[in-house]
């Protein structure tokens, strides 16, 4: 029977039984992605799973605290009382059935395979038990197919089909190899001899999906079981975006700021020929001092000395033969940064943060993938490398830039003099090292970027898109229990012509952007009172709107694009923005998507308004705030407009096309903050980008009066999200009994002034911004021409064209880039714009607002050009003062 109230939860199992190693450091980015869709997730380190590494039966205890916040540590209880489950169990069988010493006769490995059998069916029992009582709905296998563990490999492939039976589950289990037995250790023959008769294949299951790193071992693995399992090839990722403080470690060493830091961060085993290191040190320190050049070089190694007392003591004794003891710093395992710690430690960011290079000198057939060598590129550090036996197919092959040491299979020896001449010459270029760090960086961004998408539907934790589904709608969500209710509502019983917006066609996406009312609670309750439409609340830590829409759009984009690779379809989805404090009409879905197919749109703005009876005592203010409001429906007619996170869609395609939400930060009281024209910028990135915007005049918002009611003397003043250029996110839900004596109305003088700074802050956005990004409408586009004039039309075009020249700018997408020129043509052109909106909407609309005071004695031929001066603000930030950030109405 099928279990449908099951909490979402995953377990990784490794079994690698090693604290932290690569394979750990993957599966807790993995469980971060898995925390954003609040799921938990569970860790079996493995320590009762690979016997050799001596930590059987071994309890948790430092492990625990490198992993809070990021997994629970947990393992099947009193595992040893299993029949047959014993380190000399373990050890023997797999001595026998795939080392095969001692020789053991048929009926020796028969008695063998039947306690096998017969212990697996146990363990199997447990681990289905462990999985129930933590409501299980993911599996994570690290490194299961290496046979380290005939018995516990054969349990989980039972517990898998028997738990995907019982609870209904689909593809719920990624087995992910990073070492297989034909690249690992093969030189001892740890795994006997291919076929490896007894090791467990991989077996064809709907509940598995396969995964390893690289196209050799994927092939390798196919080819091993026939060709019966599908094996995907996902490769390690890494952070590229830079945040967080580091500390300089080079002090603590007494390290100066002209020496030369090495890092090495692999485990301390004969495998890694840290040996290379070593020697490479002492033959840098010749040539610097060969060379008069007073700098010296230093390997810093972080790994566990313990794991292996006889290599780290060679490595000593090596260091002391070579006289570079005094180079060679033994620091200890170190923790990346995202991983909690109860003091401040150094991490391995901060290492990485204070060296000159990274090395990964590793032997030719030990490492599959080579992590470090992707984390130097992520952290703007060159790196050095072997050629070793998957170099070129994971880095090399892409273009990634370093003194490599050519080894290979039967040449696998210290580094020569060519290659301790190549890095002797890089470290001293620091040009070139910039230049090689600053490219690696570009290209792995675009390659190994940590960029949340998932294997299988893992980031689709809250259920598979339903295949009727096109369109996914996105709520940012920050403490709106009062008015959550009612939103949900109207978001709900949404109405339609022709069917062509039904709850099986549309899904709800609320990002809690760390509420701390019950906005969540009624969200889930209102979700469980209508299981006819599909709902999601996920969590986004990062405090913004800006971030909240983008990781609710991101995620309905990958599941979209999972949902039509399981069809195998191509087909139109449309993300949509909505506002939590805002009310949408019967027909504002409807009328929105309705538009965007018809016109074939790539970008759809919606209408907005007020409701008029909360202005019935304030008949003046309301009059500005519909001046405005008939501006724009003007303008947006002719332009297609720009969205407001209010409300507008996006066709994905588009949306990946320029790479979704962006993020831009600004400074603020010396603090960077999230700019919040998220969805302004977004929108001219789309449509600078050729993107086709439309405006669904019939898809109605209603805003609600609380943006104009508690901040009515910032909106007078034009401050109302900041001045100088800075944009600031103000809190606008009122304290009722504070509240009612604001809610007076504007006299004339104060409407005016509400206004000039309304018009001031719209006229630049969204009149002229849009000739500005496509100037072609101002030829091509008839109804454009009529507005503004044939001739002024043609005159705006040419000064376009004129300002672009002058400001060596290529395009205007970025925020920084179309301000000021959009400033300009205000300025120049105001008294024809003017005009045209007097034709357009109606004469109340006005002439332009005074120019700024400075102008009084700028003689008319010189107007032009302290324009220029006037609109290039960057240090005095008085263009900003004049436009203002009023646009609330």
């Amino acid at each position: 029977m099928c279990h449908k109230d099951m909490h979402a939860a995953a377990i990784f199992i490794s079994f690698d039984a090693v604290a932290v190693s690569g394979i750990t450091v993957e599966a807790s980015k993995m469980a971060k992605i898995l925390a954003r869709n609040q799921i938990k997730s569970y860790l079996d380190l493995g320590y009762d799973i690979k016997v050799d590494k001596g930590k059987f039966g071994k309890p948790y205890d430092y492990e625990k605290e490198i992993y809070r916040g990021i997994f629970d540590l947990v393992r099947i209880d009193d595992i040893d009382s299993i029949p047959h489950y014993s380190v000399d169990f373990l050890t023997h069988s797999h001595n026998v059935l795939m080392g095969r010493v001692p020789p053991a006769s048929s009926k020796e490995q028969e008695e063998l395979l039947l306690a096998i059998s017969d212990s697996s069916l146990r363990l199997a029992h447990r681990i289905l038990q462990l999985w129930e009582e933590l409501s299980i709905s993911y599996v994570i296998v690290e490194n299961g197919t290496l046979p380290e563990n005939i018995i516990y490999t054969k349990a989980l492939y039972m517990a898998i089909e028997d738990y995907g039976e019982r609870y209904c589950l689909e593809n719920f289990v990624v087995w992910r190899d990073h070492d297989l037995m034909w690249n690992s250790e093969k030189n001892a023959m740890k795994y006997g001899a291919a076929p490896y008769p007894h090791a467990i294949k991989p077996v064809k299951s709907k509940y598995i999906t396969y995964v390893t790193l690289n196209n050799h071992l994927k092939n390798k693995l196919e080819e091993w079981c026939d060709y019966e399992v599908n094996v995907k090839v996902k490769k390690n990722t890494y952070n590229f975006t830079g945040h967080g403080k580091h500390t300089n470690i080079r002090e603590n060493f007494f390290i100066r700021d002209s020496d030369i830091l090495i890092a090495r961060t692999t485990r301390i085993i004969p495998q890694k020929r840290l040996d290379r290191d070593v020697y490479l040190v002492h033959r840098l320190n010749q040539l610097f001092s060969r060379n008069d050049i007073d700098r010296k070089v230093f390997l810093v190694v972080s790994g566990d000395p313990n794991e292996n007392h006889p290599y780290h003591h060679e490595l000593n004794a090596l260091a002391k033969k070579l006289d570079v003891e005094t180079f060679i710093k033994f620091i200890g395992p170190l923790r990346h940064k995202y991983m909690p710690s109860l003091e401040e430690a150094t991490t391995i960011e901060d290492l990485y943060y204070s060296c000159d290079l990274v090395s990964f000198l590793t032997s030719w057939d030990y490492d599959s993938y080579g992590n470090p060598v992707g984390e130097a590129i992520s952290n703007h550090r060159c790196y050095i490398t072997t050629s070793y036996e998957y170099y070129w197919e994971v880095y090399g092959q892409y273009g990634f830039e370093a003194p490599v040491l050519k080894i290979s299979q039967e040449r696998d020896g210290l580094p020569d003099e060519v290659f301790v001449r190549d890095v002797y010459l890089l470290l001293n270029n620091k040009q070139l090292m910039n230049d090689v760090a600053r490219r690696n960086f570009s290209i792995g961004k675009r390659l190994l970027s940590d960029n949340a998408s998932c294997i299988l539907d893992l980031n689709c934790s809250a259920g598979k898109m339903r295949d009727t589904v096109f369109v996914s709608v996105v709520l940012p969500v920050y403490n709106e229990s009062e008015r959550i209710c009612e939103v949900l509502r109207s978001l709900f019983h949404q109405k339609t012509h022709d069917s062509l917006i039904t709850h099986d066609g549309y899904e709800l996406i609320f990002v809690d952007n760390n509420s701390t009312d019950d906005s969540v609670e009624k969200i889930n309750t209102f979700k469980a009172q209508n299981p006819s439409m599909d709902i999601y609340t996920l969590h986004e830590p990062i405090q913004g709107v800006s971030s909240a829409r983008k990781r609710g759009m991101d995620y309905a984009s990958v599941r979209s694009k999972v949902r039509d690779s399981r069809l195998g379809v191509q087909k139109k989805h449309y993300l949509v923005s909505a506002d939590a404090d805002c009310t949408v009409d019967s027909y504002w879905l409807h009328a929105l998507i309705k538009k965007m197919v018809e016109a074939n749109g790539d970008i759809g703005t919606c209408n907005y308004y007020y409701n008029e009876e909360a202005f019935l005592d304030r008949p003046n203010l309301f009059r500005e705030i519909q001046k405005t409001l008939r501006c724009r429906d003007v303008s947006f007619s002719l332009f297609g407009g720009f969205p407001d996170g209010k409300g507008f869609a996006v066709e994905r395609t588009l949306y990946d096309k320029v790479g979704g939400i962006e993020i831009f930060y600004q400074l603020n009281n010396g603090r960077f903050v999230e700019h919040l024209s998220d969805d302004w910028d977004f929108g001219i990135r789309v449509i600078a980008g050729g993107g086709k915007p439309v405006y669904a005049r019939d898809s109605r918002v209603e805003i609600n009066s609380r943006r104009v009611d508690t901040i009515i003397e910032e909106v007078i003043s034009g401050t109302a999200y900041g001045q100088d250029g800075i944009i600031i996110m103000k809190d606008v839900r009122p304290d009722e009994e504070k509240q009612r004596p604001t809610l007076y109305d504007t006299t004339p003088a104060q409407s005016q002034q509400a206004w000039c700074y309304s018009i001031k802050d719209y006229v630049p956005k969204n009149i002229v911004l849009p000739a500005l990004l496509n100037p072609q409408i101002l030829l091509e586009d008839v109804a454009v021409r009529e507005f503004f004039t044939r001739p002024v039309a043609d005159r705006l075009y040419q000064r376009i064209h004129e300002i672009k020249h002058d400001s060596r700018i290529i395009d205007f997408k970025r925020i920084h880039a179309y301000k000021t020129p959009a400033y300009r043509l205000y300025f120049e052109f105001r008294d024809e714009i003017f005009s045209a909106m007097r034709r357009a909407v109606g004469d109340d609309i006005g002439f332009p607002p005074p120019l700024p005071e400075c102008f009084d004695v700028v003689k008319p031929e010189d107007f032009e050009r302290f324009v220029y001066y006037f609109c290039e603000d960057r240090e005095s930030g008085e263009a900003h003062n004049y436009f203002a950030n009023g646009g609330v109405f």
